[in-house]
């Protein structure tokens, strides 16, 4: 696909397609950096917190996306079709 045909928000971004998931990384990264620097009240061990946020949440979307596979690969197949 030629790039000038590109329509943002409607196709996916060439070549991005194949390491989207990992966008994960910074946006985590963001969300922590944010939240532990608005709900802190003293910035001793901040970096510290963030570092732990950042790996709890990281941790917990591998989980969900685990569990998900499992219902629609295990699960879902085992239910009756009628």
């Amino acid at each position: 696909m030629n790039l000038l045909a590109w329509m943002p928000f409607v196709q996916p971004m060439p070549g991005a397609i194949h390491w989207w998931w990992l966008l994960i990384v910074p946006m985590v990264a963001g969300v922590s950096v944010v939240w532990k620097a608005i709900r802190m009240p003293s910035l001793e061990r901040y970096w510290r917190e963030v570092g732990f946020m950042s790996a709890q949440l990281l941790l917990g979307m591998v989980a969900l996306a685990a569990g998900l596979m499992v219902l629609v690969r295990v699960v879902l197949p085992l239910l009756p079709a009628d």
